[in-house]
């Protein structure tokens, strides 16, 4: 015989408490007569409040608005709703059209901003495409907000380029070490066509004099078979591509990565890009004018000075150096080569400058000194942060959208939420307030 507890009666959950303790109400199944507000979810400092505001009071959306001319059709989402999802997303590292689709799910920001409306991923992609060169222009509408709160002073400046890897299938690219292994393949299956070509050969010595005209008379002179040919010619290919590559493979753990040379000049003061650019060309070099250029385009004035690293130095950039000096007043400050880690810059040496110096020569010597020195010595902190929030921050280390157009327009869509971030740090919607009255 045992005692059984009575029907009905339940177990305590867990250990009994030490205390009795009365804990606010708590009822998962609770019915809400009333649907809540999105607005009284998010603190009245949150970024995602910001980029709403951005969005419907400031930011000139006029090129958007006029793509639409065709009234017809089933009416698509408003393009407010749109660019404040892609603002908040490349300003907060949620970059893809799917994630964003799942955050309009699960993040009350990214409802908020929707107003719990929920474009698929398929209408925030094709929004991005369609409308991608007005997309790009928010770089520069960034910029001039930021001139207009006082946070562009175009006192110093700094040019620099970083790789970003390109939307691209890796199933493609041929990695190093690939390209080793197919070429040594095709090098055996060339040594056993070489083989079969030796057994043609000996057939054609014993065959009749038409056979002989066919492959020659001294049985040396046959065409190699088209198989054969094909594969020789392939072999060249990859033997040259294996040339271009060698390089590379040890910088980039044995991996070809594709990718573009995203290039950006950043303002001294608060860090803001005042030009942004992408190329296919892996060196620097090309872009130290047209890069100055755009920034003073972008901005209406030349800084008066600007910091590069050896990656731009040529002999016609240092000429380039001398004559924007001269028309510009801006004073450029070029690395002629590259340190070793922890390597110091040699002290100048004394006495004047020889006559018959060159410019490479003069700018060295001109970085050497105290004041060059310590100039050149604020290139890293000007730019590199820049870089690295764009990178962690945004999630900007891999483009989304393909080709040249698509990749210029998207590292300037970047660049632009980097602005807005720190117009946001240093104003937030109160300098937003400032620079609309």
């Amino acid at each position: 015989m045992f005692e059984v507890e009575p029907v009905g009666k339940k177990r305590p959950m867990g250990p009994a408490a030490a205390v009795d303790k009365t804990f606010r109400e708590f009822d998962p199944h609770q019915v809400l007569l009333l649907p809540p507000s999105l607005d009284d979810w998010l603190p009245e400092d949150h970024l995602a409040r910001f980029v709403a505001d951005l969005v419907d009071e400031v930011l000139d959306l006029g090129p958007v608005l006029a793509d639409y001319t065709e009234k017809r059709g089933y009416p698509p989402y408003d393009p407010r709703l749109m660019v404040r999802l892609l603002v908040y997303g490349y300003t907060t590292g949620v970059r893809s059209s799917r994630a964003i689709e799942a955050r309009l799910a699960d993040d009350v920001a990214f409802r908020f901003l929707a107003a719990d409306q929920a474009p698929d991923f398929r209408s925030i992609a094709r929004f991005r495409r369609r409308h991608l060169d007005a997309l790009a222009g928010l770089f520069t509408q960034s910029l001039h907000l930021a001139q207009k709160l006082g946070m562009v002073k175009m006192g110093r400046v700094a040019l620099d380029g970083t790789k970003l890897e390109a939307s691209a299938s890796k199933h493609k690219a041929m990695s190093y070490g690939r390209l080793i292994d197919k070429e040594e393949r095709i090098e055996a299956e060339i040594a056993q066509l070489e083989a079969k070509a030796q057994a043609l050969l000996a057939d054609a010595e014993a065959a009749d004099e038409a056979e002989d005209q066919s492959f020659g008379v001294d049985g040396k002179e046959v065409d190699l078979p088209a198989e054969l040919d094909r594969r020789e010619k392939r072999r060249a290919k990859l033997q040259a591509a294996r040339a271009q590559i060698e390089a590379e493979a040890a910088d980039s753990d044995g991996a070809y990565i594709q990718a573009y040379n995203a290039q950006a000049v950043v303002d001294e003061e608060h860090q803001v890009i005042t030009a942004a650019d992408v190329t296919t060309n892996p060196s620097d070099a090309l872009n130290y004018t047209t890069m100055l250029d755009q920034s003073a385009q972008n901005t209406g004035a030349h800084p008066k000075q600007a910091l590069v690293d050896a990656g731009y130095c040529s002999e016609t950039n240092l000429e380039g150096a001398k004559e924007r000096q001269l028309a510009c007043g801006t004073d450029t400050f070029m690395a002629t080569g590259r340190l070793a880690h922890d390597e110091q810059v040699p002290p100048a040496p004394r006495g004047r400058i020889p006559k018959d110096a060159t410019l490479k020569e003069r700018m060295a010597r001109k970085l050497r000194t105290k004041p060059g020195r310590r100039t050149y010595s604020r290139r890293k902190a000007i730019v590199e942060p820049v870089f690295g929030q764009i990178m962690t921050c945004q999630n900007g280390r891999q483009l989304q959208l393909r080709g040249e157009d698509g990749a210029r327009g998207e590292w300037r869509l970047l660049a632009a939420c980097h602005n807005l971030r720190k117009i946001f740090r240093h104003a937030g919607s109160a300098g937003l307030a400032a620079a609309i009255g």
